[in-house]
Formats: structure tokens, sequence, C-alpha cells
């Protein structure tokens, strides 16, 4: 069977109601078979190899429960919410109630080719800041100021699954900021092609991993180097493998008073890295092992450029970049201690960055 979420332009609304409706497919199937998200172009498409869905089986299901728990190693609920000043709680909840009362709707409605979600902004569920970044400004609701804005609406069924995608999809990581404030950098990874079984593997061996970053372009390349190198490990330790990440969309939000305001945001291209991490060739993991360690180094205070150049480099695999990049290296090993010879470029690993280059 396949499933379909035509693309509204709201880039982050739009992916994350993708791995929602994934998850719904998946915790109302049986075990044995896994939807995958495609990503088509003007839609994302759910292939689902089956058509034994029971809504029965959903509502049983305790990992499908699970999902609305709030653990305290991974808070993603509440930063889902975090423009909505009160009440995620209940809005949690509401999230999981639609979903689960209205499966059968959801599912049949999305398996209409032609089933578009309307943008409004005078009725239906309101998007919390994480989910359209593109368009907020601040708390959704009313500050001491009295501050409002106009808001982006949507119907509940669109606003659930985007919410459930945004909890499970979404990588948040908090910072802190100057004046006793905070900062999240989030991160999504862009599917090209993604079983939603090593998905969650990829989740749950990537997501926690985090360093103090310089800024988010600075999470986002050390992200994709994470998410490559898992991607290699899979694709050398299972049989078929055949799965592939296209990009990151990354943005920060950033305290202002009571608010949190979006800030610096872009889309990553994975390409280049998932053509490295999947090439097959042998010197791949080590590779990746050296700009794991460039990307810690360079978070220690004082090393700041390391973290610039490797950022660089990654974003923008260029030959402007890649000279900055082995410029500064050299500068810390000429330096005694500074670099362990364990963590140094050799000479086939160079051959295959320069590769990366090209």
């Amino acid at each position: 069977m396949q499933y379909f979420i035509l693309k509204t332009g709201l880039d982050i609304f739009d992916l994350c109601r993708a791995y929602g409706l994934a998850m719904l497919l998946d915790s109302a199937s049986p075990e044995e078979v896994s939807p995958i998200i495609h990503d088509s172009g003007n839609a994302y498409l759910i292939e689902h190899n089956t058509t034994n869905i029971s809504i029965k089986r959903l509502q049983g299901n305790a990992s499908w429960h699970e999902l609305f728990e709030e653990s305290q190693e991974d808070r993603t609920w509440r930063k889902v919410f975090l423009t909505d000043k009160k009440n995620w709680l209940v809005k949690v909840k509401k999230v999981k109630d639609i979903l689960t009362n209205d499966a059968e709707k959801i599912i049949k409605k999305s398996q209409n080719p032609d089933n578009f979600t309307d943008i409004t902004s005078d009725k239906g569920a309101t998007l919390s800041g994480p989910l359209d970044p593109s368009a907020f400004k601040g708390l959704r609701g009313r500050t001491r100021g009295d501050y409002t804005e106009g808001q982006t609406k949507v119907d509940s069924h669109s606003w659930a699954l985007a919410c459930l995608g945004g909890a499970i999809s979404g990588r948040y990581k908090k910072q802190n900021a100057q004046g006793n404030k905070w900062d999240y950098f989030v991160i999504f990874p862009v599917p090209q092609r993604m079983e939603i079984k090593n998905f969650r593997e990829i989740r749950e061996k990537t997501y926690n991993i985090g360093l103090k970053y310089l800024s988010v372009q600075n999470a986002a390349a050390h992200f994709s180097v994470i998410l490559a190198d898992k991607m290699h490990s899979m694709a050398t330790s299972k049989s078929q493998f055949v799965d592939r990440l296209s990009g990151l969309f990354y943005f920060s939000m950033v305290q202002s008073g009571q608010q949190f305001k979006p800030s610096t945001g872009g889309n990553l291209s994975l390409n280049p890295l998932m053509k490295l991490a999947l090439s097959g060739r042998s010197n791949v993991q080590r590779i990746f092992e050296v700009w794991k360690y460039l990307f810690r180094k360079g978070s220690v205070q004082g090393c700041e450029d390391i973290a610039d150049s490797i950022t660089a480099f990654i974003m923008n695999p260029s030959l402007t970049t890649y000279e900055n990049h082995i410029k500064i290296f050299l500068k810390y090993i000429s330096r005694p201690r500074e670099i362990k010879s364990a963590n140094y470029y050799d000479e086939e690993t160079l051959k295959e960055v320069m590769a990366y280059v090209k």
C-alpha cells in the first residue's frame, strides 16, 4: 500500500507529518513489516507492504503509548511545544487522542494522492514554533505585554501527525547562552529512503551524542558526520541496506526575554557524506573517527578555530575549505602533545578526503 503526504512548502511541517504517519502505520501493523518513507519530490511517499492494519492493534500497542511519555533522558515533547507558554502536557494528550481515535480516518485520507493540507491563519490547530520556524516570532499566546501575532493553523489531523513526527524525528540540543538564558539547536534528518525500523536504530544510537557547539551550523555539521558514521556501520553489518538520508533541516531558537525566536537556519545536503559512507571503501571508518575527534577537540575552549574549519569543510567541501582545514590541522599537530598521532590523517585517508572534496 502507498500513502501520501503532499508538500505544502513548510518544509519541517511536511517532513514531520511524514514521520508521524509512518509511525502511526508502523504501530498499527504486524511487527514483521515496517513502513518506508520516500522523498518523491512534491510529496513524501510512504510504502507499507501490508494491508493488515488494525486500529485495535494500535490501541493495544504498548510501544504506541510509550511514544507520548516524557522521559527524564529525552524531554522531546516539551521541546516540540517550547513556544507554547503553558499546557504542553495537555497538548501531548490531545495529539495522542486525535491520532488514536481518528487513526482509521487519517490512514484512509492519506491513501488519496491529491489530499492537500490547507494552511490558514483563522481556523484549525496552531503549529508550534519548532514545526514552523519560518513563520513563528515567539510564544504562542499572551505575554506580559499582551503581545499577539498571526499564527499558522492547519487541520487537527495534520497538526497531530506533525507533532508526533516532530517528537520522534527532531533532535533538540539545549545550549547555555549569555545572561543565564538558553538557546536550542534543532535538527531534522531528511530521508531520501528510510525504513522506520532502521530510523529507530539510528535515533537510539545518535541522538544523545552532543557537544558544546559554537553555532547551529557547527551542531548540524557534527551531527551529519555522526549520522554518516552510523549509516556506514549499518551498511557494513547488514546484508541488505539501501536507506539514504538526503539532508538536514536545521535552525536555532534563541531566548529573548520571555520568548524564543528563530535565528540562523538552513538545509545541509548529506549527499557527499552518504556517497562516502556507503562507498564500501576500507578507509571510510578511519575518516569518520578523525572527523569526530576534531569536532570534540573543537568544542574545547581555545580550540574554536578547529571547530570552525571542520564545520566549514563538512558543510561546503571545496578546495578553499579543505585548504583552510588542513592548514589549521597542521598548526595543531606541530605543537607537542596537542593532538595524539592516533587522530592524524594518514596518506590513504587524505586521498579519500580529497575525493570527498571533488
